[in-house]
């Protein structure tokens, strides 16, 4: 067991993968999709990509000067390369190994059914049965231990799998001429990279201040380990529409017109935001660093020199953003009636929709998908509920469409009363927010009937009442609307 132990280990320390044929300079990540770009030869005809690669997918980024004067690609199984080996030998062994508790198991049931009733000398007896029982332990006894290394066995087995999905490589014939100096990249698609990106949120209440982090945990299962690598991280998707539709007049008929199909668009792969130009430290690994990088119509989170190994997921951090922020009490009145503590700041980076793990004041509170956040715009964040706040809503007029002045009319008339409370032991801001009808015919109107004045009233009916509270106050709100419709209506 100890050889087959330091064969194991020999074999992870030597592991290549068979892709000594592979530079890859970056990967692009969408939420859709995920590119990645290679640097290759001048001086040799061919390189390895990762995955079965389409050669229509494949995109040559050439300097000037230089001239792709043919390819072509070939779909190639791995057989002997040192990861197929050493899974290979891992399965060998597993199953050298599961044979060998067959046996023992097939012993045991074999001296089990072992009869000693025709010996007759007491002393034969004895000696026969000790001898059947120290076996019998002695085989369940490497049975455990047997079954031990399996586990371990199959846990190996199952970290090589992860590290390349794929059964075929891709192999790329070129001739490219270019002049001297120059270097060649190419872009394709890769499918075996998967990442879980969420958000880091916290406010501290005591600095008024918001914390941002954008981190993603990506695993590549390839075969190759990515060293010093950069990631852009697109917090959209990747979209195949460069321009707007074909415009068609619309025409009013009688008749229903025919679906006409419209041909997709053909699938262009968006040209590179930032030119890589990275010298390659000699000495230590250089350390991991992030950037956010605006082009001329997109953003986009970028992560250098990041080392992505094979089959592990690894954490990549994008960003880590802190901004001055305000906090207020919302209290949701068209709904339940609870005070959620939001957090108001004004961004300089165009945050994407993800979802993010909240903290306030350093404590967890929740996940939860946030809204883009915008750059340069007021943006909210909700931190749950405030235990602190206590609301009560009273309906305390319900009129149901009474006749009003005549037959012909019918008024309804709806009036809540808040009392809010402040528990708190600090004065706390808040916003009560209701939901007034709106009217989509002339003949019915809608009118605010309650006592207290509003702040403000959108065009969708949203209505706000900003106050604030002392310790142990409370506040009183009225809120109510009349309806008038005819009775026809």
């Amino acid at each position: 067991m100890i050889n087959i132990g330091k064969k194991i280990a020999l074999l992870t320390v030597v592991s290549v993968y068979g892709f000594a044929n592979t530079n890859i300079d970056s990967i692009d990540i969408f939420t859709n999709r995920t590119f990645v770009n290679q640097q290759i030869s001048l001086n040799k005809t061919s390189a390895d990509l990762l995955g079965q690669v389409r050669l229509e997918d494949v995109r040559f980024k050439l300097e000037d000067g230089c001239q792709v004067i043919n390819s072509n690609i070939n779909h190639v199984p791995f057989q002997k390369d040192s990861l197929s080996n050493e899974i290979e030998s891992l399965k060998d062994i597993i199953s050298n190994k599961t044979n060998t508790i067959k046996s023992l198991k097939s012993n045991i049931a074999y001296l089990e059914r072992t009869s000693i009733t025709n010996i007759s000398n007491a002393k034969n007896l004895e000696v026969t049965s000790s001898f059947l029982k120290k076996e019998i332990l002695g085989s369940y006894n490497k049975i455990y231990k047997i079954q031990k290394e399996l586990r371990k066995d199959n846990e190996s087995l199952n970290k090589l799998l992860k590290k390349r999905v794929n059964t075929k490589f891709t192999k790329l014939d070129y001739d490219i001429t270019c002049k001297k100096g120059s270097e060649v990249t190419i872009s394709y698609p890769i499918y075996n990279i998967s990442r879980n990106g969420f958000y880091d949120i916290n406010y501290d209440s005591s600095k008024k201040s918001i914390d941002i982090k954008n981190s993603s945990f990506i695993t590549q299962s390839t075969g190759v380990d990515f060293k010093n690598i950069d990631i852009s991280f697109y917090t959209y998707n990747f979209v195949h529409q460069l321009k707007p539709n074909i415009f068609r007049p619309q025409y009013l008929d009688i008749y229903k017109p025919r679906p006409v199909a419209y041909a997709q668009e053909a699938e262009v792969m968006m040209d590179s935001m930032v030119s890589k130009k990275m010298v390659r430290s000699k000495g230590s690994a250089p350390r991991p660093t992030f950037a956010y990088v605006e082009s001329t119509t997109k953003s986009f989170f970028k992560a250098s020199n990041i080392n992505l190994p094979s089959g592990k997921k690894t954490e990549v951090v994008f960003s880590k953003d802190n901004y001055k922020a305000n906090d207020s009490l919302e209290i949701d009145g068209y709904s339940q009636s609870q005070a959620f503590f939001k957090v108001e700041f004004k961004s300089k980076k165009l945050y994407g929709i993800l979802n993010s793990k909240l903290y306030l004041d350093g404590t967890y509170i929740g996940r939860n998908n946030i809204n883009e956040i915008k750059k340069d715009k007021k943006s909210s964040i909700f931190f749950g509920t405030n235990r602190f706040i206590d609301v009560k809503k009273e309906l305390v007029k319900d009129m149901k469409e009474e006749p009003f002045f005549s037959m012909n009319t019918l008024k309804t008339q709806k009036v809540w009363t808040y009392k809010i409370t402040n528990n708190h032991k600090k004065v706390q801001k808040l916003t009560l927010v209701e939901r007034l009808p709106i009217s989509k015919h002339e003949d019915i109107k809608v009118k605010l009937i309650g006592k207290t004045k509003e702040t403000k009233l959108d065009k969708n009916g949203k209505i706000y009442y900003n106050f604030e509270l002392k310790p142990n106050e409370t506040k009183e709100i009225e809120f109510g609307y009349e309806i008038e419709k005819p009775a026809n209506k």
